[in-house]
């Protein structure tokens, strides 16, 4: 029987090889591309996150209707109809993830701000979205050069300034809290939603009733719809 320091020793050198071997494996993990199959990958050592999406360029600038134009991402359990992107990614567990490499949620957007957006004296629908910041990047096999998101669309508003993709969260909302109940499934909206975990914060609901059609997908530069893309999201300082 070996004596204890020597005991010891062995047990911690086979710590030593097993925590090598985890962190390895970890890396590994955090650099992977986001599949249909994995369709998130979190790497909290770079404040990043991969999500699996389909884009849908052509769809998007055709859609009429309450919600076209509006939003980015959605999840396909969702409700949410004609978003440029589509995820496997359900909008609840983006949130955690969002959370866990460290975003913080303003939650400060009523729901009056959407259910209320056709009258012009609420003062809803003008609030803007808050909480931490994001940097949003889109890469496919073709194009693995990660593109900002404002640099896919063929027609964006006039502001000179980058979208500020805040992260206003809204995952306490009543219909996130009920089993099997219908949600909208809203990841990223181009205006700033009270479904929606991410919004581009320098434009209101209000911004966007003034003028639906502002957004339409650079259909030259984009893929084709049904195209899978990597959508990128780092948490900015």
């Amino acid at each position: 029987m070996k004596s204890p320091s020597v005991a010891w020793k062995f047990y911690a050198a086979c710590l030593s090889v097993v925590c090598l071997l985890g962190a390895s494996f970890s890396l590994a993990r955090a650099s992977q591309p986001a599949t249909l199959e994995t369709p998130l990958v979190i790497a909290p050592g770079s404040k990043q996150i991969i999500l699996y999406g389909v884009i849908y360029p052509d769809r998007f600038n055709r859609a009429e209707g309450d919600e076209a134009h509006y939003h980015l991402l959605t999840w396909k359990g969702g409700h949410s109809k004609n978003a440029l992107i589509e995820t496997p990614v359900d909008d609840l567990a983006f949130h955690d993830a969002l959370i866990k490499i460290g975003g913080r949620p303003g939650n400060t957007l009523p729901m009056e701000a959407w259910t209320q957006r056709t009258d012009p004296d609420n003062p809803a629908s003008q609030q803007k979205a808050r909480g931490s910041r994001f940097a949003v990047f889109l890469s496919w096999q073709d194009e693995p050069k990660r593109l900002p998101i404002h640099h896919i669309f063929r027609s964006s508003p006039s502001d000179p300034q980058l979208p500020a993709w805040s992260f206003e969260g809204n995952r306490d909302r009543w219909f996130n809290q009920l089993p099997f109940a219908l949600r909208p499934g809203c990841l990223v909206c181009l205006y700033s939603c009270p479904s929606g975990k991410l919004s581009d914060g320098r434009l209101s609901i209000a911004d966007y009733m003034a003028r639906p059609g502002w957004f339409q997908a650079d259909t030259e530069r984009l893929p084709p719809d049904h195209t899978p893309v990597q959508i990128t999201f780092e948490l900015l300082p």
